[in-house]
């Protein structure tokens, strides 16, 4: 990365260091993985940022084809950012609401929150790696769009970023059901054999419906960055 961008995201990157501060605290104290994975999840968030950067940088260099090396990994680890939000799938066994019987017509409904500090302070610490996740995985695609608009017309450089929440929301989906992880990609032959086996209308769904949440997220994000100058 240029020395322009590491001040520039020297902030986030100390953030990152401070998570991983809280994922090592948390999984002293409560002895479960979870937070070693969710450490090593946010590691690989930022590496799209890193990548775009550099694209950049060597394009500015008219270094082209290390301009389109870190161009393809950018693209190829941009879907980590947005798969953390599959990361809340692991509150699920918690039992943050509870149920219990009442007496018909009561006016008392029944349920009873968890007072389990652990479990809330888990909620948090995910939720913390979910927007990090999503909102520096939002930034590099944000550059990557700026980039293409100074090129290309913009109508184009919406299809092509619609392209990639396509192909990022089928990554998602090999990710999280099939659990390959981005550097398998330099295994093709196993990893397609894979997805030939195990595509099916759900994955079809699942991808469509993810790409159409990256879109939406985007969107947004591009709204608040441009209404707030």
């Amino acid at each position: 990365m240029s020395l322009f961008a590491i001040k520039k995201y020297k902030g986030i990157l100390l953030f990152m260091l401070m998570y991983w501060a809280i994922c090592f605290i948390m999984l002293i104290k409560s002895y479960n993985f979870l937070y070693a994975m969710l450490a090593w999840n946010i590691f690989l968030a930022t590496l799209p940022l890193i990548f775009i950067n550099y694209s950049l940088l060597q394009s500015k260099m008219n270094k082209k084809v290390w301009a389109f090396i870190f161009g393809v990994l950018w693209l190829i680890f941009f879907p980590n950012s947005v798969y953390m939000i599959t990361d809340f799938i692991h509150i699920s066994n918690d039992n943050l609401i509870l149920y219990q019987e009442v007496a018909p017509y009561s006016i008392d409904n029944g349920i009873i929150y968890s007072n389990e500090i652990m479990h809330w302070v888990k909620l948090l610490v995910i939720g913390i790696g979910v927007m990090y996740g999503l909102l520096i995985g939002l930034e590099s695609l944000n550059i990557f769009y700026r980039s293409l608009n100074e090129r290309i017309p913009k109508l184009i450089s919406c299809l092509i970023v619609a392209g990639v929440s396509l192909v990022s929301g089928f990554a998602v989906y090999i990710g999280r059901f099939l659990r390959f992880n981005s550097w398998d990609l330099f295994m093709p032959l196993h990893l397609v054999r894979a997805v030939m086996a195990n595509v099916n209308i759900f994955a079809v769904e699942f991808t469509l419906g993810f790409a159409g949440f990256i879109l939406i997220i985007f969107l947004l994000y591009v709204l608040f960055r441009n209404d707030m100058g």
